[in-house]
């Protein structure tokens, strides 16, 4: 269906209408992600009651499929579908949606749907379906909620009445941004990019820090790092991201022994830490995963997690393996992961402890100056934006 001027994609919001006072905040927020998302192409954005309808300037010029396509990457988008407009009385939606139905066949299945969300009108969603089933039985079409091959939708607002034939599932989630600002501990493996991806789904700008175990920030090698942050700006629109060389570390934990791992997660999260301090972010991510690692028991995200002032959200720790690589999949970072990197869980101990001790994981950062390795870390850390 092209867009034309009585066609259109109407894009609902899902859970922000239930936002209360805040509501108007959030959807000015997806209205501007969405305005940039589809930045270049000619169309016009503008809100009506409880959606947001996407309108051609030039209906010949406009690719429906690439418009889709970009919409279907921004969080806070319930739904959204190519619907015709018409006015919102009865005889209106029978006119249009009959000449609709004409185009089916014979012995058709149909099923029809109507909602109707200004409740003034002087009729109701039963009353449409009513109309339209008279309309349907005189083609000879079966209307049905089972088995059907045609679908038909009819929203009723205020000022306008809509009937589409498709309804696409959004990607859910709040508006990038909306949530304030997260530190997202990115490495070069198949889960953080993941966990990434539901922090952005749940509004947070992203701002990534990387510890890489290369000579310096601009190794070729790092690349790969970034590839995987531009896809995940699929999501996000916009982020910032640290480079974090390791030497400092592995010079001052040189005699940490099985702890090793331990105690560089928890140099990570210092230095998440001092990220989120110089950015005003209110949290920190990971990609952890409950039992999946060493570094991941119980145990040891004790010992790696004391002393961290902020919240640590680990949106995968109750996914198995196979959920979060489909989920990767989906999100098409799963291949940029499997790419060859020399990561810095590489370079760390053999046989790491899965049980440290929280006294001793707090002595060896003490001993070892982690804190003042950090802050030192952070000063020769690259940041790049995009």
């Amino acid at each position: 269906m092209p867009l034309d001027d009585k066609t259109v994609i109407s894009v609902r919001f899902g859970e922000l209408w239930l936002r209360g006072r805040n509501r108007n905040h959030y959807i000015k927020m997806l209205l501007d992600n969405m305005n940039e998302r589809l930045s270049g192409e000619d169309v016009s954005i503008a809100r009506e009651y409880d959606r947001v309808l996407i309108k051609a300037g030039s209906p010949s010029d406009t690719d429906m499929e690439r418009i889709k396509s970009k919409l279907s990457t921004v969080f806070g988008i319930s739904r959204f579908e190519t619907a015709r407009m018409t006015k919102p009385d009865l005889p209106s939606i029978k006119k249009l949606a009959g000449s609709i139905i004409s185009n089916f066949d014979n012995g058709s299945i149909i099923r029809i749907q109507s909602h109707r969300s200004y409740k003034q009108h002087e009729f109701n969603s039963i009353d449409i379906v009513r109309e339209l089933d008279g309309i349907v039985r005189k083609k000879g079409i079966i209307r049905s909620n089972k088995g059907f091959t045609h679908e038909l939708n009819v929203n009723v607002t205020k000022d306008s009445a809509f009937i589409s034939m498709e309804s696409l599932k959004g990607a859910g989630g709040l508006p990038s941004g909306s949530s304030g600002r997260a530190v997202i501990l990115l490495s070069g493996g198949i889960d953080s990019p993941v966990a990434a991806w539901y922090a952005i789904k749940r509004g947070m700008y992203p701002i990534y820090v990387h510890m890489h175990g290369y000579r310096n920030n601009d190794e070729k090698a790092l690349d790969k790092i970034n590839c995987i942050a531009e896809k995940l700006k699929e999501y996000s629109l916009h982020y910032r991201i640290y480079f974090m060389p390791s030497h400092l570390f592995q010079i001052a934990a040189l005699k940490s022994g099985r702890n090793e791992t331990v105690l560089m997660k928890h140099f990570m999260l210092l230095l998440a830490q001092k990220i989120a301090e110089k950015e005003r972010a209110e949290l920190i991510y990971t990609g952890d995963c409950l039992g999946q690692v060493a570094s991941q028991t119980s145990a040891n995200l004790l010992a790696e997690s004391q002393g961290i002032k902020y919240p640590i959200i680990r949106p995968l720790a109750g996914f198995d393996k196979e959920e979060i690589i489909s989920i990767a999949k989906r999100i098409g970072t799963y291949d940029l992961s499997l790419q060859p990197y020399l990561d810095v869980c590489s370079i760390n101990a053999k046989n790491p402890t899965t049980s440290a001790s929280q006294k001793k994981i707090k002595q060896l950062a003490k001993e070892s100056g982690m804190g003042r390795i950090a802050a030192k870390t952070v000063k020769i850390s690259k940041a790049l934006d995009a």
